[in-house]
């Protein structure tokens, strides 16, 4: 059973999209959006793999639930998990995925470093890092948050299990000692088989401690009903942008005076009256804006933001 979807990230992805596309950005701050854009993306890609490796081998069953992006915080500690696989005997596997262009190296120390080509970067462990995540459920498990089942009066408690999911075209190089905790960096392709493995290491408990479907069902509900989502990111405020150019005017010019009320509904009018001189598209109140405070740029003239960006490369050939 599915009991939380994966999340949708496109919101932010169209945010950062959008930014790029204003012909007024420096290079510095380009950069970095699309550095944060390309983190995303990849996040987004490893997330998707190890949720659809989890959906098409428990997402039907009755014996397994699935959950996806749990945000959990307890006793001012925070637990973002990517997925969380949990069977009838309470049988928690905590999957954290990874997506990295190039290697995953762990050296003998047990330290983690990525490389791409000839670049390598040193990076915390996600072994460490899913086990705090894991410190968190196990606390929140016998805070009472999570109404457990009972055996002959003595409430169960899970046992927790941790899985790092690296992509499938990621190349994981491992030490030649044995770390403690390697095993448990896999690939997508290979939880199914790991999951196993580790549900036949409990086959004694299966008579004392199976519980039924419905107990299973209610027991994801609640920790879904713990999620708590992360604060929405403002992205014009982090890489230092207005919203629109008639802000970013105002604000220079110190002249912002209109409620924010009379705002919208100005911005509402120019949206609805202009159009791209290039290509005829609608056009936004920043894009109007920006055009009608720069009339020579734009030979009085106004553009949409991709046009913007022709227009100003063609001036700056001449």
């Amino acid at each position: 059973m599915i009991i939380k979807e994966i999340a949708d990230k496109s919101q932010d992805k169209n945010i950062l999209q959008q930014l790029l596309r204003r012909p007024d950005l420096i290079e510095g701050t380009r950069q970095k959006i699309e550095k944060k854009l390309k983190y995303l993306n990849s996040g987004t890609k490893g997330e998707n793999n190890s949720a659809y490796q989890l959906d098409f081998y428990y997402g039907a069953s009755a014996d397994w639930i699935v959950i996806h992006d749990l945000r959990l915080v307890f006793q001012h500690q925070i637990a973002q998990i990517d997925h969380l696989l949990i069977n009838r005997f309470l049988q928690v596997f905590v999957c954290e995925s990874k997506s990295v262009s190039g290697e995953i190296i762990i050296n003998e120390q047990g330290e983690f470093s990525y490389k791409y080509e000839t670049n390598t970067k040193e990076v915390a462990s996600p072994l460490l890092q899913n086990q705090r995540h894991i410190a968190v459920l196990e606390n929140i498990f016998r805070s009472g948050l999570i109404t457990l089942p009972k055996r002959l009066g003595i409430r169960l408690q899970p046992s927790l299990e941790s899985l790092i999911l690296v992509t499938e075209n990621t190349k994981i190089v491992r030490p030649q000692n044995q770390v403690a905790g390697i095993e448990r960096i896999i690939k997508t392709d290979q939880v199914k088989a790991k999951v196993e493995e580790y549900t036949q290491k409990l086959q004694w408990l299966r008579l004392c401690k199976k519980i039924s479907s419905s107990t299973l069902k209610n027991i994801g509900q609640q920790l879904c009903d713990l999620h708590r989502p992360a604060p929405t990111t403002d992205w014009y405020k982090q890489f230092g942008i207005y919203p629109s150019d008639e802000f970013k005017a105002e604000a220079t010019a110190g002249t912002c005076h209109a409620s924010a009320s009379t705002k919208a509904t100005a911005e509402a009018a120019l949206a609805e009256l202009s159009h791209c001189a290039g290509c005829g598209r609608n056009l936004t109140a920043a894009e109007k804006q920006f055009c009608d405070h720069h009339p020579m740029k734009f030979n009085s003239q106004a553009y949409c933001y991709p046009c913007q960006r022709t227009v100003a490369a063609n001036e700056t050939s001449r």
